[in-house]
């Protein structure tokens, strides 16, 4: 019986094989989209089901897919205008936060139906208006802010705790009670000095190794075709 690892190569399951024919498909690459992560939420926030897409790393929230050209639309939401081009940021989906965060990775917001791409899916979305993806920056101070919150996220019962409190949205009587309320309150102040520099030794590396958690991207319109 022939064994080693062209074997095991051969019997590799592809993601069409794995996935059922309601599984959701990919509104980037059209690849099966798998359940990447559940999050909880708290008041009006329901629990979430977040799907990635193996193929090219798309991160989006299940319920709340797109059509591909919805998707192209909500990536260019905030997109500005600039010599020609348009850039706009989004939350990296290929980063070390990402990874490193999961549940509780900082762009993953409470109730949020967002749309968070990696360079390829960027690109394959760009593509279906007529753009070409010209660069993709890393930004360190962004990425920075969100490497913080997201360490914070690790210590806390609630995500984004000290934002939803000063907003209102989260109350000592929501959520998941008042003693989880103000053992975070607690936590919050005494770990965000640490997690601050913690943040800014983690982003710096993964900013120059091309996995920060905030990115701005850059395109500008498809060369015409005769």
């Amino acid at each position: 019986m022939p064994i080693g690892l062209g074997t095991r190569r051969r019997r590799a399951v592809s993601l069409e094989d794995a996935a059922s024919p309601a599984t959701p498909r990919c509104p980037a690459c059209a690849e099966p989209l798998f359940v990447w992560i559940e999050t909880a939420g708290y008041g009006l926030h329901e629990d979430q089901v977040i799907d990635r897409c193996e193929n090219c790393g798309l991160v989006l929230t299940r319920g709340v897919i797109p059509t591909p050209d919805a998707a192209a639309a909500r990536l260019l939401s905030g997109a500005e205008p600039r010599d020609g081009s348009v850039s706009f940021r989004a939350a990296n989906a290929a980063s070390l936060q990402a990874w490193l965060g999961a549940e509780n990775w900082a762009a993953l917001r409470p109730g949020g139906d967002g749309i968070e791409p990696t360079r390829r899916a960027a690109s394959l979305l760009l593509a279906r208006r007529g753009l070409e993806l010209r660069r993709v920056r890393h930004l360190a101070g962004p990425g920075m802010a969100s490497m913080w919150q997201t360490l914070l996220n690790l210590l806390t019962f609630h995500r984004d705790f000290a934002s939803e409190a000063a907003s209102g949205r989260l109350r000592p009587g929501t959520g998941r009670g008042r003693a989880a309320f103000w053992t975070d309150a607690v936590v919050t102040v005494l770990a965000a000095i640490p997690t601050a520099i913690i943040a800014v030794l983690l982003e710096s590396g993964a900013v120059l190794a091309r996995r920060g958690g905030v990115i701005e991207v850059e395109a500008e319109p498809l060369p015409a075709t005769d």
